[in-house]
């Protein structure tokens, strides 16, 4: 059975985004074709093996949890007057003025959306850094690019009231900025990460196990009822939905393909900060690298050039804003293996799937070096940067 939590949001978010709920009937005939029976409601459990769903019970030997996450919620006075990243697909209207809380995933990539729409957009956030779990050098390069683009970055700073003005505007009240202590604009958005979406679930009447809001499960997914599994959002810490995707493909193989041998690995998974310009990357920041490693045993190559998109712009001023910053670690006392790839610039989220496979596989600097480079592209730099096997 495949229970729809939220009917009307879904089919809301999906509309917006594909521009047609014709691909949710899709995916409905789809699922159907697979003899697979849609209940829309909210389901509940009533014990290990039995969930309630509009009034009607269910048993099955195997339930998997995966509901996802939701948008958290400013713990503010006017809380309510601000959109979320669902909100946002549901605006009719570009907004002339918009400020965005949270400096994680979510808000950095709609500051660069709404920015490059023309959009005023200012982007406040708690930290002293945007993305600030992630390489610090690419957060450095980042933040250029974004305010040359003309985002007003807030950093350290928080939103302690919001209201709605006689004018319709929404006015944020904000401290830790030396200058504005308020803001007046036309939609606040707030974006300060997602929780497991377990409220209501009725996990009290099961043996599943959660911690901090979030269920508890081993590598294989199982969770600590005999017969019910979790995966996805409301278990891992890496919130990405091809992540959730493999995770489901690797437990029914195992539940009803008897390979037990499968097991999803959530190490060196590459992703992509959909920002303007996108951030790619697959495993250790350098901080996280000198944290296991120690300075000592690490080397760490970088290099910073104009995009070969724009390097016949002639106006050397217009020319220095499209630059890529591209850089990678590797641990010197493993034979040189590269264990961290991070790339910002135009492109870069189609590269770094590539580089992804090999990082996986366990390329060393000699592979990166012994690659012969294609030109002109970006990626070339990679393979090209201080050779040293030839």
């Amino acid at each position: 059975f495949f229970f729809f939590n939220d009917t009307a949001t879904t089919e809301i978010y999906t509309e917006q985004i594909v521009g047609s709920v014709r691909c949710v009937q899709e995916t409905e005939n789809n699922l159907e074709k697979d003899q697979i029976t849609i209940i829309a409601g909210r389901a509940k459990f009533l014990n290990n093996n039995t969930v309630e769903c509009n009034g009607q019970q269910y048993q099955a030997n195997h339930i998997i949890i995966a509901v996802g996450s939701v948008a958290e919620k400013l713990p503010i006075e006017g809380a309510e007057l601000a959109m979320n990243s669902d909100g946002f697909f549901a605006l009719e209207q570009q907004p002339k003025s918009v400020l965005i809380i949270g400096g994680g995933y979510i808000g950095v990539e709609l500051s660069g959306v709404f920015n490059t729409m023309g959009t005023e957009t200012y982007l406040s956030y708690r930290n002293a850094d945007i993305l600030h779990r992630f390489d610090k050098d690419c957060i450095h390069f980042l933040k250029q690019h974004m305010l040359n683009d003309g985002v007003r970055l807030l950093p350290s700073t928080v939103c302690t009231k919001i209201t709605k003005q006689s004018n319709g505007l929404y006015r944020a009240e904000i401290e830790g900025h030396s200058e504005i202590k308020q803001l007046d604009v036309e939609v606040v958005l707030q974006a300060v990460g997602r929780v497991p979406d377990i409220d209501g679930l009725g996990l009290e009447n099961t043996d599943v196990q959660v911690e901090k809001g979030r269920i508890i499960s081993d590598e294989n997914h199982f969770t600590s009822a005999k017969g019910i599994y979790a995966l996805g959002d409301v278990t891992s810490p890496l919130q990405l939905t091809p992540t959730a995707i493999r995770a489901a493909r690797i437990l029914g193989e195992t539940l009803f393909n008897n390979r037990q041998n499968l097991q999803m690995d959530y190490t060196n998974v590459p992703t992509v900060i959909f920002s303007h310009p996108p951030y790619g990357l697959i495993g250790l920041t350098e901080e996280e690298a000198i944290q296991k490693f120690g300075a000592e045993n690490i080397k760490v190559y970088r290099s910073q050039f104009v995009h070969m998109f724009h390097s016949m712009i002639e106006d050397e001023q217009e020319r220095s804003k499209h630059k890529v910053f591209l850089k990678y670690i590797v641990n010197l006392e493993d034979d040189e293996r590269v264990i961290g790839l991070h790339c910002v610039g135009l492109g870069v989220d189609e590269m770094i799937q590539g580089f992804g496979v090999a990082i996986k596989m366990g390329a060393t600097k000699r592979d990166f070096d012994r690659c012969v480079a294609i030109h002109p592209t970006v990626s070339e730099e990679l393979v090209l940067m201080q050779p040293l096997y030839l």
